[in-house]
Order: structure tokens, then C-alpha cells, then sequence
């Protein structure tokens, strides 16, 4: 999930998946007319959530499988820099 306090902002895009908007707490959210997404005076950009219209949840659900593809794929390269450890 995403918490926030009421003195803080966000720049850019937030979202969750695949748990409910529930999830980010702490927002006072306004759904677009779209119902695609929500605003808040405290984001600076849109707030995506699984429980929002068509095409939100599918949009979502790549987003996490590009996540895990491209985490999976950094895990298996072989580290040919060295370590900075200091």
C-alpha cells in the first residue's frame, strides 16, 4: 500500500496492484469522470488502483509482470564491476 500525511506531496504518477485503492491511505481521492483513475490535491499526477474502469486493471496487471521480468532479469546478470563496499 501507499500511506501519506496531510502535509505531504507526491510528484508523478502512484498506484497499486493487485490489492484495492483501499490500500493507499491517507489521500483524499477524487475518481476522474472516467472513473479510469483519481486525483488528489496532494498528488501531482494520477492515482491507479485494480478497482478502477476499463483499461486501469489490465494496464496494472502489465505493469507488475514488465516489474517482476525486469527484477527477475537484473538478478541473473553476472556483476562485472565489482563491489563498492566503503
Amino acid at each position: 500500500g501507499i500511506s501519506t500525511v496531510p502535509s505531504s506531496s507526491i510528484t508523478g504518477n502512484i498506484g497499486v496492484s493487485p490489492v484495492a485503492g483501499t490500500y493507499m491511505t491517507g489521500f483524499s481521492f477524487t475518481a476522474d469522470s472516467s472513473s479510469e483513475f483519481s486525483t488528489s490535491s496532494q498528488v501531482t499526477g494520477s492515482a491507479y488502483a485494480p478497482t478502477d474502469h476499463t483499461p486501469t486493471p489490465c494496464i496494472l496487471t502489465t505493469a507488475i509482470s514488465d516489474m517482476e521480468t525486469a527484477y527477475n532479469n537484473a538478478s541473473q546478470r553476472n556483476n562485472t564491476e565489482g563491489f563498492n563496499i566503503g
